[in-house]
């Protein structure tokens, strides 16, 4: 399974999305794309700090959509995926590459599950990309 960044998430939600994501999208199998429940929270939390009105309410009817689509497709964040997002942020501090809390729970929801990621924002991720297992 493929575990959708948040940043590829939200790009769905957009009203004119990247060619190029919709594209990538369109060559996986819908049931090989997921999200996970990190993603949830960040859009979630992103969602309620909108001003109430019409985008807000436009925004929170695609991400319902969303929702709907990957309700079966959410990977969790347990023991194991917390294990390797300590060892994650363990390996980016030590490599002088600090990393973002959200960011290494959805590379270790990833590593424990022996999922692949799709991200918009390597940087981010460079750390784990690099090598770290």
């Amino acid at each position: 399974m493929i575990i959708a960044d948040t940043n590829v998430v939200s790009e769905f939600m957009r009203d004119q999305p990247d060619a190029n994501v919709l594209a990538w999208a369109q060559t996986i199998d819908a049931a090989d794309l997921g999200i996970c429940v990190v993603t949830v929270e960040e859009i979630e939390r992103r969602l309620g700090r909108l001003p109430a009105g019409r985008r807000r309410r436009d925004l929170e009817q695609r991400w319902q959509q969303l929702l709907d689509v990957f309700a079966e497709l959410i990977a969790v964040y347990d023991r194991a995926a917390a294990s390797a997002t300590a060892r994650i942020l363990v390996h980016a501090e030590s490599s002088g590459h600090p990393m973002g809390l959200a960011d290494a729970q959805i590379a270790g929801i990833c590593l424990s599950g022996g999922r692949q990621l799709a991200t918009r924002n390597v940087r981010d991720f460079a750390s784990v990309l690099a090598g770290y297992t």
